[in-house]
């Protein structure tokens, strides 16, 4: 492998493991994954909270 294609992939694993971290973090606070309020939420947010 060449030196490019290692900092390359360094970097998208970065990415993949900071998305993985921020989504585990939404979901031990309970956040709503779509990002909005529950009011009104199409993703099922309202049966969640009861």
């Amino acid at each position: 492998m060449s030196f490019g294609t290692i900092i390359v992939l360094a970097v998208v694993v970065a990415v993949v493991a900071a998305i993985v971290f921020k989504l585990i973090r939404d979901k031990k606070r309970s956040a709503p994954s779509c990002g909005c309020g529950c009011d009104g939420c199409a993703a099922g947010c309202e049966a969640k909270a009861k």
